[in-house]
């Protein structure tokens, strides 16, 4: 596969251009479940996101990601896992999405799996100390996704395992405060 786009930097008329030439209808995306055109505009300006022409031809969004499945054990014995609930978005739009895995984090150019998956805990959850962490492998997918209707995405995504400590774990939960959006997190007991 080639890369479509090679620089990180793209106007977004010429982004619009693309994926329209592609045939993939933008006009629906930032309503529903979906992202914004500027969402993948800084996708790809921050290297989390590029564009390549797959085998046929056609455009493909390749993200490598690393997801985790977060665990937490109480002194009692009692288990728990912690799953993503919901989105809200500032313009009152709500999404539920079931990733696999808690926590789920685009690694940026150069970063590392491990490094990307603790920075990726570490933002989403506002968690801090030592994270344990172990990776329990890899796999890939291509799929359509609902961040972006029409638009082939490609991931490639490196699984872990993390155990959060006492000091770590709070029972209500965690919440994500993004310039666009919040992210809720639960644990379950399990």
């Amino acid at each position: 596969m080639e890369n479509f786009e090679k620089t990180n930097e793209i106007a977004p008329n010429v982004l619009k251009q693309q994926l329209e030439g592609a045939g993939i209808d933008t006009s629906v995306w930032g309503t529903g479940q979906a992202k914004t055109l500027a969402h993948l505009q800084k996708e790809i300006e921050s290297g989390e996101t590029i564009l390549i022409k797959g085998k046929e031809g056609e455009l493909l969004r390749k993200v490598v990601v690393g997801g985790a499945d977060v665990f937490y054990v109480s002194p009692e014995g009692k288990k728990y896992r912690l799953k993503e609930d919901r989105q809200v978005f500032k313009d009152g739009r709500e999404r539920r999405r079931d990733l696999g895995q808690a926590v789920s984090e685009k690694m940026k150019p150069d970063e590392n799996p491990n490094d990307a998956m603790i920075r990726g805990i570490q933002e989403e959850l506002g968690i801090v100390g030592e994270i344990i962490l172990t990776e329990t492998g890899t796999d890939e997918q291509l799929l359509t996704s609902p961040s972006y209707p029409g638009l082939q995405s490609q991931y490639i995504r490196h699984k872990f395992e993390a155990i959060l400590n006492q000091k770590q774990f709070k029972q209500n939960g965690y919440v994500e405060e993004q310039p666009d959006k919040s992210t809720y997190f639960i644990w379950e007991e399990i």
